[in-house]
């Protein structure tokens, strides 16, 4: 496999259940600050050798930074809230 890391940035996904529309894998790799959305190997494994990709490209530690379950708007407005109190209580 190669491995350059933009060689499947093309490749279309019929339907981002996240975003409600087609998507392109180059926006799937890189959508979450730089790292891949934690649906990718889901929503590309018919298309590609995702996982394959995955482990050439990222290492383990990034790998499973990714693939676990992002935070819910819930939880991160809730530690926004705990930051904020935080830092006003720092002063």
């Amino acid at each position: 496999m190669t491995s350059d890391i933009t060689q499947f940035d093309q490749v279309e996904h019929f339907w981002c259940p996240m975003l409600g529309q087609t998507i392109k894998f180059g926006y799937c790799r890189k959508m979450r600050e730089g790292m891949p959305c934690h649906r990718l190997l889901v929503c590309y494994e018919s298309h590609f050798d995702v996982i394959g990709f995955v482990g050439a490209n990222y290492t383990p530690e990034e790998q499973e930074q990714f693939l676990s379950k992002p935070t819910s708007r819930v939880e991160n407005m809730l530690d926004t809230v705990e930051k904020v109190r935080k830092s006003g209580a720092d002063q």
